[in-house]
């Protein structure tokens, strides 16, 4: 169960994600990191690729520019105090390009390796991972490099080595998102089997996080290492299609914890996990369960649990495909699962709690998708949220636009609004090549 960028399981995860072309993620659950841009598989790309080394070398990538503005009411949770000068408005111009080269070595070994240059443009606020104040503004590097062989010990396994983008439970406990300027990654082995239409994967990475995470002085996202095992359990029937259980374990190997900076320690935590996903006529579903067990050195060790259940109705053929889809959704987390997360807008586009499995935090969401045409696609959710910490409203409303404006080119707007006030706006473009 190796996630690769160009697999049948990324396509299934965006059947069923809405909308299905905002979303990353390489599980079959329903993934929630927004790029605004359909990821490589869905948006391919203009012409036919470059091809040298008697069609062995292969390259691909794209370009993106987007804009964040966001407004804050007068006092709040985005407005600078006293004890949080930096809480800025995170407006900010930013840029971010990626070339990809796939070498096939032969019918069985490939090479992957993809550069990326990204940056902030002067004058912006700091933002998730896009800080202009810091050494995250430009990066100009390396971002995956591995190698991926197929039967390669005889014995029908894949096996993957190096540095490469991953997911743990839809990206909610681990995710390499595609919002962010430099996608978290990981920096290990993956061997895999199928047993029929069954998968099994066995792995263990250290978490390097960001790409320029040394320049973050982040611990937490530098070096921690992890080993686990997911599969897929395929029931054959349609009402539940399949069962992904997972597991994972912090290990010393590898380990920079850094408790001066007041990082977690993951060495002795675990988790445990279980999705599963199916139909019937016009509804699907797919529902996570899993738990972390945090051992705390000095202190109590605790055990968090959290879900996220989604049901979809397609209701196009009711209405001419101008409402497509419906969605309900409802997440609970008894506090942080996550690790390094591929999360975004799993809590709404405002991002004031982060993720729906980084807190104390349970979301109810409504969301509806509408195609006007086959070009254009407009999403609204409203979102109630529930939590124990006092970092924003309780009630979201966030409209999203896609329009695909040539082929290759596709253009995003999305906008977000709480009860009190709070305000942000996105635009970008992207361009695949």
């Amino acid at each position: 169960m190796t996630y690769p960028r160009r697999v049948s399981i990324a396509l299934a995860a965006l059947a069923l994600a809405v909308p299905a072309a905002a979303q990353c993620g390489y599980q079959s659950g329903t993934p929630q990191c927004f790029s605004f841009a359909p990821p490589p598989p869905v948006a391919g790309n203009v012409g036919e690729d470059l091809v040298l080394v008697s069609d062995k070398l292969k390259i691909s990538g794209d370009i993106r520019f987007r804009t964040r503005n966001a407004w804050k009411p007068s006092g709040g949770n985005y407005t600078p105090t006293s004890t949080n000068p930096n809480a800025g408005v995170g407006d900010q111009l930013s840029s971010r390009l990626r070339i990809n080269l796939d070498f096939t070595v032969n019918e069985n070994i490939t090479t992957f390796a993809q550069f990326n240059f990204s940056e902030v443009w002067p004058g912006g606020d700091a933002y998730s991972d896009a800080d202009p104040n810091g050494n995250t503004n430009d990066f100009d590097g390396m971002a995956q490099a591995y190698l991926q062989a197929k039967d390669l010990f005889g014995l029908d396994e894949t096996l993957r080595i190096g540095r490469s983008y991953f997911a743990l439970a839809s990206g909610l406990i681990y995710g390499s998102c595609d919002f962010l300027q430099f996608p978290a990654a990981g920096t290990g082995v993956w061997l895999s089997r199928e047993f029929g239409a069954h998968k099994l994967e066995v792995f263990g990475i250290d978490n390097n996080g960001t790409i320029t995470t040394n320049g973050l002085g982040n611990d937490v996202a530098d070096g921690q290492r992890f080993v686990g095992a997911h599969a897929r359990i395929d029931l054959g029937n349609e009402l539940v299609a399949a069962l992904e259980p997972y597991v994972l374990f912090g290990t010393a190997d590898g380990d920079r914890f850094n408790a001066a900076q007041g990082n977690p320690d993951f060495t002795k935590d675990s988790w445990y996990g279980l999705a599963a996903m199916g139909k019937i006529d016009r509804f699907s579903w797919n529902g996570e369960i899993a738990q972390r067990n945090d051992d705390v050195p000095t202190g109590s060790d605790s055990t968090f649990v959290g879900y996220r259940v989604n049901v979809l109705a397609d209701t196009g053929d009711l209405t001419g495909n101008v409402l497509n889809r419906v969605r309900l959704t409802r997440t609970d987390s008894e506090g942080r699962l996550h690790i390094n997360p591929g999360d975004f807008n799993s809590a709404g586009l405002l991002h004031q709690y982060g993720g729906a499995w980084r807190s104390d935090l349970s979301t109810d969401q409504l969301g509806l998708t509408f195609k006007p045409t086959e070009t254009l696609s407009v999403d609204l959710a409203y979102l109630y949220m529930d939590s124990t910490i006092p970092s924003g409203g309780a009630h979201e409303v966030d409209l999203m636009i896609a329009k695909k404006l040539r082929e290759g080119a596709h253009a995003w707007v999305g906008y977000g609004r709480d009860e009190d006030d709070r305000q942000v706006l996105f635009v970008q473009l992207t361009v695949f090549f």
